[in-house]
């Protein structure tokens, strides 16, 4: 005979929020489907004459990973540096993510007494990267490469890009998407891809697995 065991499903995910302690809100910090850890690609270093054209770089598509070393932003393939690039970049340590904006992220850092969570003014969708080491670049040099992408739908475009520089000279990026074009659970995947100066990141959100109560919470 085979057994099964089946994964319990987390103490908060079968409480009201009300009920909630700081473990339970620690967890939805740390392991919820709204919190992700990115894997950051290490892109290429610009030669001069593509600084020159950076303002043409972006252009409402993401950099994506075909342009580290292949036919894509930075020119011919160059096998030896493709795979410097990807030495460097399994080195790199993670980048937690967080859709900011759905509520049970929201209460947890409440609940959990988490300063300096990011705050914004007006209704977005906002997914916000943290602990971003070295960042130089404004914000509208970031906002320009990043979007919410979904299949057979446009892309979601920020609105606006935030930037919190903490004590400990890392930096959180929140980037604000418009509600105005929604998400619903029939989108399923959402893919939010972003290029921070030289790090690129790239994540799926799934719509199935952010519900809190039968509710889709984004």
């Amino acid at each position: 005979m085979v057994s099964v065991v089946m994964a319990a499903d987390p103490a908060w995910k079968n409480k009201p929020i009300q009920q909630w302690d700081a473990d339970d809100a620690k967890q939805v910090l740390i392991n919820s489907p709204w919190v992700k850890r990115a894997i950051p690609a290490l892109l290429p270093q610009l030669t001069e004459d593509q600084r020159r054209e950076g303002g043409q770089m972006g252009g409402g598509k993401g950099v994506g990973l075909d342009g580290v070393g292949g036919g894509g932003l930075f020119g011919p393939a160059d096998n030896a540096k493709t795979e410097v690039v990807k030495s460097r970049t399994s080195k790199m340590g993670t980048l937690p993510v967080r859709w900011e904006s759905a509520f049970p992220v929201r209460a947890a850092e409440l609940k959990a007494q988490e300063l300096g969570a990011p705050d914004w003014d007006g209704d977005f969708y906002a997914v916000a990267v943290y602990d971003v080491p070295g960042l130089k670049a404004n914000s509208s040099d970031l906002k320009r490469v990043a979007l919410l992408k979904r299949d057979g739908k446009k892309d979601i475009k920020p609105a606006r890009v935030d930037i919190l520089q903490s004590a400990s000279g890392l930096t959180k990026v929140v980037y604000l998407f418009p509600r105005s074009d929604e998400i619903t659970r029939e989108d399923q995947q959402i893919r939010f891809t972003a290029q921070i100066e030289r790090l690129y990141v790239e994540l799926v959100f799934n719509t199935g697995e952010m519900e809190f109560q039968g509710k889709l919470q984004l």
